[in-house]
């Protein structure tokens, strides 16, 4: 084969061209380096506001992000961060009464994610004089003891309170029953309790001694029960419906609502 001169010149140009440095198109939106880079956004959909109340224990909330978001996570309270999930609704039950926040945040496939979205609000699900657990529920480990606090809530002038409580024994443990603060601080007060753990039961009366007619009013503790969660399953407290609260002047008061507590395996 004869080569020419005008054939190496040819080949050496063009060996020259493709070693010279070009630069690359960034015109990927996903390549947070170019112009067309856009960042993930999230957004609550749902009609809550920073500060609002809320009169239910179970809330559905929704989100959005842009077209290029693929996945999202949310956090309630100090609980952890759900696991990434292409789901853009949560519902948070057995919601407590008071503050509450939400977290979300969204990630694009490249791990990408945008700012975190939050919303604070109040939860008043529970109207008064009302008898509750709180919390009302507890996630547990098999062995793990959790403690739930008996609430007097929105009371006015109580003098004592009687309180029924039934568990299934197979699964629950009473660990102790101690006395709340409600009828404690500055004044005298009555606490007895007795806990039959093969029957399930626990019955509670706790009355203020002090004044002529010693009562108090407003939201309290009346008493701290320990419980182990001692196999797998859901486990109740329930009240049985023969609670009773007393004003100053020993007479039955109503109570509007009783809330149960309620202990889940992880």
């Amino acid at each position: 084969m004869k080569i020419t001169i005008q054939y190496i010149i040819i080949i050496t140009s063009l060996f020259i061209f493709s070693c010279e440095s070009i630069d690359p198109i960034r015109d990927n939106p996903l390549d947070d380096e170019g112009d067309n880079y856009v960042a993930p956004t999230i957004v609550l959909l749902s009609d809550v506001a920073d500060g609002d109340t809320l009169y239910a224990s179970s809330i559905e909330f929704q989100w959005e992000g842009n077209e290029l978001v693929t996945e999202y996570r949310f956090q309630y309270d100090a609980f952890p961060w759900s696991d990434w999930i292409d789901n853009t609704v949560a519902v948070l039950d057995y919601l407590d009464e008071g503050e509450h926040t939400l977290s979300i945040q969204s990630q694009y496939l490249t791990g990408d994610t945008s700012e975190v979205g939050s919303v604070s609000f109040v939860v008043d699900a529970v109207s008064g004089p009302a008898l509750m657990f709180y919390p009302r529920r507890h996630l547990a480990n098999i062995n793990e003891t959790v403690t739930f606090h008996i609430m007097a809530e929105e009371v006015s002038n109580l003098m004592a309170a009687e309180i029924h409580l039934e568990f299934e024994p197979s699964l629950l443990e009473i660990v102790s029953v101690e006395q709340g603060g409600l009828f404690i601080e500055g004044q005298n007060s009555i606490f007895l309790y007795e806990v039959n753990q093969s029957d399930g039961t626990i019955q509670i009366n706790t009355t203020l001694l002090d004044a002529e007619s010693p009562s108090v009013s407003g939201t309290g503790e009346l008493a701290v029960v320990r419980v182990k969660l001692i196999q797998s399953g859901s486990a109740t407290l329930n009240f049985n419906g023969n609670d009773i609260f007393k004003d100053q002047n020993n007479n039955n008061m109503m109570i509007l609502e009783k809330v149960n507590g309620l202990v889940e395996v992880k």
